[in-house]
């Protein structure tokens, strides 16, 4: 009778091993976005992150975008170390939204997938200071599916004109590294 419990057992768990979903790739893309504003909003610097800074945001970016991000970082870097004299940064404000003064908050709002390829809707919030007026605006996330993980490639500024930035995040970082080296 125990052999008899324990194939049973054994046949119950291959079952639900076998017929258990795969992951929801909707979930796992919305964890990477998380963890990733998590981490910009934690520190909140604005502009190029630094080195150091690019190491906190590494795991949540395709090797594209964390290569182009590390270039511009590198600019930057070069960029004032080169100047006579105080220079400003090569980007003012928050590179990571639309808004000049950044999100103090997020929800994913959706994603779309198609094969190795995501785009994922944002809603973002500003809450005003000392009785300012709060934003709200979405951005689009794009992800890219590597080593079967996803990792954001790109963003898509989308806020109602508040972006001081060009369209895409790889555009501005592009024009850096181009105009600057």
């Amino acid at each position: 009778m125990k052999i008899f419990t324990r194939i049973a057992a054994l046949f119950i768990v291959a079952c639900a091993t076998a017929c258990s979903e795969p992951p929801d790739d909707t979930h796992l893309q919305e964890q990477v976005i998380s963890g990733f504003y998590q981490q910009h909003l934690k520190t909140h610097t604005p502009g190029i992150p630094n080195a150091d800074e690019l190491k906190q945001l590494q795991p949540f970016l395709s090797q594209a975008l964390f290569a182009l991000l590390s270039k511009a970082s590198e600019t930057e870097v070069k960029y004032h170390a080169a100047a006579e004299q105080p220079v400003p940064p090569l980007v003012d404000g928050d590179l990571f939204t639309s808004l000049f003064e950044g999100a103090t908050s997020f929800k994913v709002d959706s994603c779309e997938s198609e094969d190795n390829r995501a785009s994922c809707q944002v809603k973002f919030r500003h809450a005003g200071a000392n009785g300012g007026g709060d934003e709200n605006w979405k951005d689009k996330l794009l992800l890219i599916k590597e080593n079967n993980q996803w990792r954001i490639d790109d963003i898509e500024f989308l806020g109602s004109g508040q972006s001081s930035q060009r369209e895409y995040l790889t555009d501005t970082l592009g024009s850096i590294v181009q105009d600057y080296n």
